[in-house]
């Protein structure tokens, strides 16, 4: 099994460094070199950490289990301990090795090999240690019997995960470790989400539900295991998020997934909450039932309540966070108080969202009149009326939300013309039109291959007509989104599209001072690289005639420069730019 795991994770790291070969500049601007010693270095590293820590982890389990486990396999004790005799020597070589590497050659701590190897051992460690302290606490809550082997890689994948943790924080630059906060944060916002929402979905049920012994027997096991996420969740959440991603540098992936995972990720699951509870509280009243039995129908809607509150939380709080994020922003047009381009992101995304909610809604509409005019011929589970209901909600929980967001957006677009030559904008109209497009074309082709396929077998009548309802709504509820936002872009397609401000590229080359150049990517929103001007093997890496760097006349001589890639040079007893392209 262990092997098994490990295929994925070699083939992941080839990706990385590949990718990272064809499309990724080092530091001075250069093609990065591509090392296949490295790569399987790194690989085997891992790969012997991985079989090492599992036998570990096997033999102490099976000192915590002694005088427990009635039989237990020979098998599994052979492979424990060939993984401890062969696997650990071997990594304790290789692990040497790349001791001496890293030793020999600095710059090897900074390279993507390197770091990918870090986090990829320190998020397998995490994942596999908040998995068996699940089953661990499961044990000390009383719900489990206990089971030496989870506590055994508790310990083991535990301490693997503080070391790298430790080696990351002291060995990479945030640029070369942001990518592994970022997916230990939202590895720890999924496991307290679930949490929460299982919490909150489970207490609702034992107060609703009137039968104490199910209650006894059925609500308890549930709310310990929704405990037992968030307590695992939790700290992981605190420590990747709010101790250091809250605190990195307010770039593309950062805003990524605060955007696509905090915005959309919430606001999805509250929408299709909201639905659901909506839905089945219309069904209860005006539909037709399963059920008679009130706690057994509405035994989703207690479901996705708990989905409901932990989506609205994530949805208000990262939103929240990207105001705050925007505000504070050292991009001119946001600073100056204007309305920003992630701002237009934010909104667009909502009222995406809400307008396929809506979309859905007039689709279902569609369905239900088509049904109701068109009896099918077999017996289905929903009716007509179910159907209308659901469309309803549909557009009740969608049309409201969408209503508003765009009207915001639309007022925007009558104060001044920055809304109209947003790139956000052109690509959301785009999107949509080619989306509706491309749904509309995929709903004629199967509604007349419905009719052909009909008409060739002599089959041809209102049944026909009823299988192809949902290919004739989807073909008219698209056509009017597309039509609708067609005529949009046919008035603003003439106004050309703001083209995104570059970020600056700076390049220092003097006496390092690492501190200054962090300083200065803060205040210019970009990149700041520092190029030791040591060239004779002095020992305090200075130059005849260079100063010390002065952060006021260095920053005045960025601001002066059209270019967005300039180069400063300390020399002869001055600063000098020189604006370059790294093209």
């Amino acid at each position: 099994m262990i092997f098994g795991f490990l295929v994925p994770i070699l083939f992941l790291v080839i990706l990385i460094v590949v990718a990272r070969k064809l499309f990724v500049r080092d530091s001075h601007g250069a093609p990065n070199t591509f090392s296949i010693r490295r790569l399987f270095q790194y690989a085997l590293l891992f790969g012997l950490l991985s079989v090492s820590a599992s036998g570990v982890a096997g033999l102490i389990g099976r000192l915590f289990d002694a005088g427990q486990v009635i039989a237990e396999s020979r098998t599994d004790l052979a492979r424990d301990i060939t993984f401890l005799l062969v696997g650990a020597p071997l990594y304790l070589l290789v692990g040497r090795w790349t001791k001496r590497t890293l030793a020999e050659d600095p710059s090897e701590r900074h390279s993507v090999a390197w770091n990918a190897y870090l986090s990829i051992v320190s998020l397998t460690a995490l994942i596999t240690s908040m998995t068996s302290a699940y089953g661990v606490l499961l044990w000390a809550l009383g719900n489990e019997s206990f089971q030496g082997q989870e506590l055994s890689r508790f310990l083991v994948w535990g301490l693997i995960w503080i070391v790298h943790w430790q080696l990351i924080q002291a060995t990479s630059r945030e640029e070369e470790s942001r990518a592994h906060y970022i997916i230990g944060s939202l590895i720890g916002l999924g496991v307290l989400s679930t949490g929460v929402a299982n919490l909150v979905t489970s207490v609702a049920q034992l107060a609703l539900t009137s039968d104490e012994k199910a209650v006894l027997l059925q609500q308890t096991d549930p709310s310990i295991r929704a405990m037992i996420l968030i307590i695992v969740g939790l700290p992981v959440w605190y420590q990747y998020w709010l101790r250091v991603g809250l605190n990195l540098k307010r770039e593309l992936l950062w805003f990524s997934y605060v955007l696509l995972i905090g915005v959309a990720g919430g606001f999805i699951a509250l929408i299709t909450s909201l639905s659901v509870m909506v839905y089945e509280s219309f069904v209860w009243f005006f539909g037709e039932t399963i059920s008679d039995i009130a706690s057994q129908h509405f035994d989703d809607s207690i479901s996705a309540l708990g989905t409901a509150v932990i989506g609205l939380g994530v949805w208000w709080y990262h939103g929240n966070l990207l105001k705050s994020a925007t505000e504070n922003s050292s991009i001119p047009e946001a600073a100056a108080g204007a309305r920003g381009e992630i701002r237009r992101v934010y909104e667009y995304i909502v009222s995406g969202i809400s307008l396929i909610a809506a979309a859905a809604g007039l689709m279902m509409i569609l369905v239900a009149i088509i049904e109701s005019i068109t009896p099918g011929e077999v017996v289905s589970t929903t009716s007509s009326t179910n159907t209308l209901l659901l469309a309803i909600t549909l557009i009740l929980v969608g049309s409201p939300v969408w209503w508003f967001f765009w009207h915001r957006i639309e007022s925007h677009v009558a104060v001044d013309g920055l809304e109209q030559s947003s790139p956000t904008r052109r690509i959301f109209l785009l999107m949509l039109f080619g989306v509706a497009s491309v749904a509309a074309v995929i709903s004629v082709l199967t509604g007349v291959f419905l009719f052909l396929d009909d008409l060739l077998n002599n089959q041809l009548g209102i049944e026909t007509l009823r299988q192809a309802r949902f290919a004739i709504a989807i073909l008219l509820s698209n056509a009017a989104i597309a039509w609708y936002h067609w005529s949009i872009y046919r008035h603003e397609r003439t106004i050309s599209v703001r083209k995104p401000k570059h970020e600056k590229f700076v390049v220092l080359v003097g006496p390092k001072d690492p501190l200054l150049a962090r300083e200065i990517e803060a205040e210019i929103d970009g990149k700041v690289q520092m190029w030791d001007s040591r060239v004779d093997g002095s020992v305090d890496g200075s130059m005849d005639g260079e100063i010390r760097w002065e952060k006021e006349r260095v920053l005045e001589l960025i601001k002066s420069t059209t270019s967005d890639e300039v180069m400063i040079i300390n020399e002869k007893k001055k600063l000098r730019a020189i604006p370059f392209s790294r093209q």
